[in-house]
């Protein structure tokens, strides 16, 4: 009896010694799996920051050359470019009392959402502040930002008004030389045009067109009010560093810009 329980424990032992390694071994390539995907993941989600700080940039170059136009060439495979009209405004409201403009774009973003793996801990922008006035050249109208909501996102939108008061000016009134405030306030109206989604694609990046209009004769210590979805921002003529007592000429830039995607091969 004994020598046929020694026969008996060996086969045993081997079967329990594989069952071992195949359990360690299915546990170490699986961990490896995860590994290798989170690290894809992460990879693909710095890309697509790239992506939105390569179209941004773009959008700075094309912004007031009429019909220029820019790529950005990327590959997607664990992630893919969201294009969202949220139905939503922006207002550009300018108050002079007894006269006022009105003025509004669509809120439109673009988005990307990591993988299941990928985190954001603390929410930034990249690019850009949450202000919706913006009232000196170097801010910049286009914002990127990563957060976390339900999965790792980055978005880029241009829901902003940039504001600028550029000094006072001597103007030819009819009659004589006149001292004039001057402002100079730029929206940027950012529309889709077709997308087509890929592993491989172009993200084009066009100058539809420069609208412009001018304000000649707003009086007072009027303000300028942009209104968001969320939120307002209001600074009056004092405030961005205007004379109440002198004139006011108002230049409005509205800039028309499309992002479409096509397939690349």
């Amino acid at each position: 009896m004994k020598e046929k329980n020694r026969a008996l424990s060996i086969p045993l032992s081997t079967i329990i010694l594989a069952s071992v390694l195949i359990i360690i071994v299915g546990v170490a390539s699986f961990a490896a799996n995860n590994a290798v995907n989170a690290q894809l993941e992460e990879t693909q989600f710095e890309q697509a920051k790239n992506v939105m700080l390569a179209i941004d940039g773009i959008v700075k170059k094309v912004l007031f050359a009429r019909q220029s136009s820019g790529y950005v060439k990327s590959s997607f495979w664990k992630t893919t470019p969201q294009f969202i009209r949220t139905g939503e405004n922006l207002t550009l409201i300018i108050d002079a009392g007894t006269a006022n403009w009105t003025y509004q774009i669509p809120v439109n973003i673009i988005k990307v959402k990591g993988g299941p793996r990928v985190g954001v801990t603390v929410s930034k922008n990249i690019v850009g502040n949450d202000s919706l006035l913006l009232t000196d050249m170097s801010s910049s109208i286009g914002r990127v930002s990563i957060y976390q909501s339900d999965g790792a996102w980055v978005s880029l939108d241009y829901s902003r008004v940039r504001c600028v008061y550029t000094g006072i000016w001597e103007y030819f009134n009819g009659s004589d030389y006149e001292s004039f405030n001057v402002i100079e306030i730029t929206m940027i109206n950012l529309t889709f045009g077709t997308v087509e989604t890929g592993t491989q694609v172009f993200i084009m990046i066009r100058n539809l067109g420069v609208n412009s209009k001018s304000i000649t004769d707003v009086s007072g210590n009027f303000e300028v009010k942009v209104v968001g979805p969320e939120s307002e921002e209001v600074k009056s003529l004092e405030e961005l560093g205007g004379d109440p007592s002198k004139r006011t000429i108002i230049n409005l830039v509205f800039v028309n810009v499309e992002v479409s995607v096509m397939r690349s091969g």
